[in-house]
């Protein structure tokens, strides 16, 4: 009996030594590959040293280190937060002269990623991919990538073909980078077989007119960011928003481009828009609200530093902003005097109205406020206010 009490004792002994170095084996470490491969991925990222905790230690844990998130479960990589790394202190220089230092990227050291979800390559100074080493290579392995971040490079169209190929995605950022000219076309045609992509930045870049035309099949997209581009004039190949086919498009800001009073028409038939930004272009003198009387969804208008001084609605012959939905509305920077409430109060949804550095001049009629019942906020800092009127 005490022989089988003993082995009893012994098997348990051996389970228990079994289950500890199993606990050791399967720790929070990342797997080895991907280690290596983070480590073959180093020379390329580490400028000026910043990627110190990726060591050479076999055994030390990459999901550790510094830009790397794993999955808890699977101890796979899941996000790679590798930008600005090559960032100079002068970043006014970096910015004028990037061509010089631009670098052309091997994608393919990507792909023992499996499980990466997020891949931030901002701020590389990054020209373009390796003959044949592009993004496309990712595209069967890399399934589950969603975001990708690829602004403040040295990217141009000859990129697209290979971002094209990455199905998942469903945020690319492009922005500030070389994209410019005619050239660019047919690339962002190829965009459209993103058909789960939702946001499209390409702010900061040197993009015409026909770009826009050129969108009208992504209709996956959610928000479109053209900010900072050389958008302008009459936009000769669109006619309304219908034919930009963006029935899901819900933000699109177009701020700091070129636009003039008869070009935002082509905006009516963007029947799903939440929020529109077109600060910073040549809106001037009465605005003609027909472009964006259709908007019915519209709740974020931001139409600061133009010089508009007063809203047409050709409609009606009236001077009213008719968008019953919108809560936040923009109006910094124009050239509004005290008339301006009295167009405005149809917005009888509105929360926050900022209507600073304008021509409001003398005293504001409370009669005129009214109907503003759900506001929250109003600014009317930097005017010429002297008091109000309030009717007993």
């Amino acid at each position: 009996m005490e022989w089988k009490w003993y082995l009893w004792f012994i098997r348990m002994a051996v389970m228990l030594l079994v289950l500890e170095r199993c606990s050791w084996c399967t720790t929070d470490a990342c797997l080895e590959h991907e280690r290596i491969a983070l480590l073959h991925l180093k020379p390329f990222f580490n400028y000026r040293n910043q990627l110190q905790s990726w060591v050479e230690v076999k055994g030390s844990d990459c999901c550790k280190w510094e830009r790397v998130e794993c999955n808890t479960t699977t101890r796979r990589l899941i996000q790679l937060s590798l930008n600005s790394t090559k960032w100079e202190d002068n970043m006014e220089y970096v910015m004028d002269n990037r061509n010089l230092n631009a670098w052309y990227l091997n994608a393919s050291m990507f792909l023992p990623f499996e499980e990466l979800k997020r891949l931030y390559l901002s701020g590389n100074v990054i020209g373009g991919s390796l003959e044949n080493e592009g993004f496309g290579k990712l595209s069967s392995t890399l399934s589950n990538l969603e975001i990708l971040d690829l602004s403040e490079n040295y990217l141009n169209d000859s990129i697209l073909l290979s971002l094209s190929e990455l199905s998942s995605l469903r945020y690319l950022d492009l922005s500030i980078n070389k994209f410019e000219g005619s050239s660019h076309l047919r690339g962002f045609q190829l965009l459209s077989r993103l058909n789960n992509l939702e946001t499209l930045d390409l702010s900061g870049n040197s993009l015409k007119n026909t770009i826009l035309f050129h969108m009208r099949n992504i209709s996956s997209l959610k928000t479109l960011r053209l900010s900072a581009n050389q958008l302008k004039g009459r936009l000769d190949h669109i006619h309304d928003g219908t034919l930009l086919r963006l029935t899901n498009l819900e933000e699109l800001d177009l701020s700091d481009n070129l636009f003039r009073n008869n070009t935002i028409s082509f905006l009516q038939g963007l029947s799903s828009l939440k929020s529109l930004t077109l600060y910073y272009n040549h809106l001037q003198g009465s605005l003609d609200t027909k472009g964006l009387s259709n908007l019915t969804n519209l709740k974020k208008l931001d139409l600061s530093w133009n010089q508009i001084e007063s809203f047409q609605s050709l409609k009606d012959g009236g001077r009213k902003l008719e968008l019953t939905h919108l809560e936040e509305l923009n109006l910094d920077g124009n050239l509004f005097n005290t008339s301006a409430f009295a167009s405005l109060n149809k917005l009888s949804n509105l929360k926050s109205l900022s209507i600073r550095v304008n021509q409001l001049k003398g005293s504001i009629d409370m009669k005129d406020l009214e109907a503003f019942i759900k506001l929250r906020e109003l600014d009317m800092s930097y005017n010429e206010l002297r008091d109000f009127v309030i009717h007993q």
